[in-house]
């Protein structure tokens, strides 16, 4: 694998004004009223631009492939949905679960009204990833997969749906907050609906972005910082690999398909998986 050090460094340096708070956030670790330790919530400041990073490498590794299925299944986290309403009624769907729409003000809510369809579907945290996408593969044959985590779980996503060859876009938390793994108390979690339009190849979504302010580590909602700028940055790196990067690695492996090239690609940038339930 050619050396991605040289990109590395730079992804960090770029994306340093998101990442102000994990230092912060790991020096809290264990202290009296933080946050115990934990292999996911100790990973250090260069683990999550490497994060960032492989799943940039990643969408646009897929970007072909996800444009061209028809059926599309959005992965949400429960952070997602209104902490301020706990009579949540997601309803079971077998693997999976659906939103009951029970709550307007909810981003769960407004995802399923600006983006449900025939042809794409919303579904909540299935507990078994790997066996879910089989499931509905099964079913459907061809589907492309959009999946929504924070900067540190997003690619063990990935890595099921690499595995098995769905073509898969990634959106990113705009921070981290969650009860299982980031904040206590919890508060909501929010994402991009402008940069969910943009992956789906729909219209922008009327009305202002969600932005429910402070994350526990990263953070696109600070001042004069915004979603927007920080997937402009990360495309902008992106564009970089695959201009300077990506030709020598695919002449290096004539004989792998992109999906191949992304988990070897990945698993240089983050060796080591990380996965919801490292708490």
């Amino acid at each position: 694998m050619i050396d991605l050090g040289q990109l590395r460094e730079s992804a960090r340096q770029e994306l340093m004004p998101y990442l102000v708070g994990v230092e912060d956030f790991l020096g809290k670790i264990g202290t009296p009223g933080g946050l115990p330790a934990t292999e996911l919530r100790s990973q250090p400041l260069d683990a999550y631009s490497s994060h960032i990073l492989a799943i940039g490498i990643l969408n646009r590794l897929n970007r072909i492939a996800f444009e061209r299925t028809k059926h599309r299944i959005i992965v949400l986290p429960e952070c997602v949905k209104d902490y301020g309403d706990w009579s949540c009624g997601k309803v079971e769907m077998g693997d999976s679960y659906a939103c009951a729409q029970c709550t307007p003000e909810c981003l769960i809510y407004r995802t399923v009204e600006q983006f449900a369809d025939g042809q794409t579907e919303i579904v909540l945290d299935p507990d078994d990833l790997e066996h879910f996408f089989k499931t509905t593969g099964s079913e459907l044959k061809e589907f492309g997969v959009v999946g929504v985590a924070c900067a540190l779980t997003l690619l063990s996503g990935f890595w099921v749906t690499q595995k098995q060859k769905i073509p898969t876009q990634g959106v990113f938390l705009n921070y981290s907050s969650c009860a299982h793994h980031w904040a206590k108390p919890a508060y909501n979690t929010c994402f991009s609906l402008k940069r969910m339009a943009w992956v789906l190849g729909k219209d922008i979504p009327s009305g202002e972005e969600p932005r429910l302010s402070r994350g526990e580590t990263y953070s696109m909602e600070k001042e004069s910082l915004s979603p927007e700028q920080f997937y402009t940055i990360l495309d902008k790196i992106i564009d970089r690999f695959e201009k300077e990067y990506l030709p020598r690695i695919q002449a290096e492996n004539p004989d792998k398909d992109n999906f191949e090239i992304g988990l070897e690609i990945s698993r240089a940038l983050v060796p080591k998986i990380i996965t919801r339930d490292s708490v």
